[in-house]
C-alpha cells in the first residue's frame, strides 16, 4: 500500500506498470476484454506446453492439443485436497467416456443451449423434474444423468483391474447422488452451514483451519515435502519484498 500511494504521489511513476491511472479508472484490468488467452475461464481448457514467451493459442496452433485441462472441479469443502479419490476416478472414467463416444461439432444454437443447460444445473439442480434441453427436445436431468452413468459403466469395468480400484465404486457413489438430491456436495453444505449457524465466510475459516491442523499433523513419512515448502514460503515472501522495493 505504502509503494502504491508513493507511487500515485510521485508524478513521473509510470501508472500502466502498476494498472491504474491518476484519475484512479484501471488500465491493465478490464472487465469486458480479455488481456491473454488464460483469462478465459472455463470448465475444461485444451493445452499444450508453451515456449518461452509463446501464447497459449499459439502453441495449440502449433503442435495440438497436448492434454485437457479440467477446471473447477477441485473446491469441495469435505475434502483436505479439495477433491477426493472417488471424484478422481470418475472423472477419468467419465472424460474416457468422451474420447470415445461420437462428439460431432458444436453448432452456435446448441452451443446456447449447452450454456443455458449449465446455468440451470447450477442453479438448480437440485429442484426435482428440472428438464434440460437436448437436440432441441426438453429431458429430465435425472434420466440423462443416469444415461450418461449407464454408458459410462464399460470403461469402468475396463479400468478396475480389482475390487481396490474403485472405479465402478466411484460410478455407483455418483448414481447414489442423482437418485438422492440430498447427498450431493451443495445440500451437505447448505445442511451444516443451517446446523452451524456460522456465515459462509466462518464456516470456510473454520475449514481452512482444521485442514492445516490435519496436513500439519501427517506423521513425518506422509509429509516429507513440508521442509520446502516451509522454505520456499520464507524465500517467496522475500522475493516479494524485493520486488516490491526495486
Amino acid at each position: 500500500v505504502r509503494d502504491l500511494a508513493a507511487a500515485i504521489a510521485t508524478p513521473h511513476e509510470p501508472f500502466i506498470k502498476l494498472g491504474v491511472r491518476r484519475d484512479g479508472e484501471y488500465l491493465q484490468l478490464n472487465a469486458n476484454k480479455l488481456q491473454i488467452e488464460n483469462e478465459f475461464y472455463s470448465s475444461v481448457r485444451p493445452k499444450r506446453v508453451a515456449l518461452s514467451g509463446e501464447r497459449p493459442t499459439s502453441a495449440l496452433r502449433r503442435g495440438g492439443v497436448e492434454y485437457v485441462e479440467l477446471r473447477a472441479l477441485d473446491l469441495s469443502p469435505f475434502d483436505p485436497a479439495g477433491i477426493g479419490q472417488s471424484e478422481q476416478k470418475f472423472l477419468e472414467a467419465f472424460i474416457l467416456y468422451c474420447v470415445l463416444e461420437d462428439s460431432p461439432p458444436i453448432h452456435p444454437a446448441e452451443q446456447s443451449s449447452l450454456e443455458q443447460n449449465h446455468l440451470d444445473v447450477a442453479l438448480r439442480g437440485r429442484q426435482p423434474g428440472l428438464k434440460l434441453m437436448r437436440n432441441n427436445t426438453p429431458v429430465l436431468l435425472t434420466n440423462w444423468a443416469r444415461e450418461i452413468c449407464t454408458a459410462m459403466r464399460p470403461v469402468c469395468e475396463l479400468l478396475d483391474n480389482g475390487p481396490e480400484d474403485g472405479y465402478m465404486d466411484a460410478l455407483e457413489q455418483q448414481i447414489r447422488v442423482i437418485d438422492f438430491p440430498a447427498l450431493t456436495p451443495s445440500a451437505r453444505l447448505l445442511d451444516e452451514l443451517r446446523d452451524s449457524q456460522a456465515s459462509f465466510a466462518d464456516y470456510g475459516l473454520v475449514m481452512a483451519n482444521t485442514y492445516r491442523d490435519y496436513f500439519c499433523g501427517l506423521a513425518e513419512e506422509l509429509n516429507t515435502h513440508q521442509p520446502l515448502l516451509v522454505r520456499e514460503a520464507a524465500e517467496s515472501l522475500q522475493r516479494q519484498k524485493e520486488l516490491e522495493a526495486s
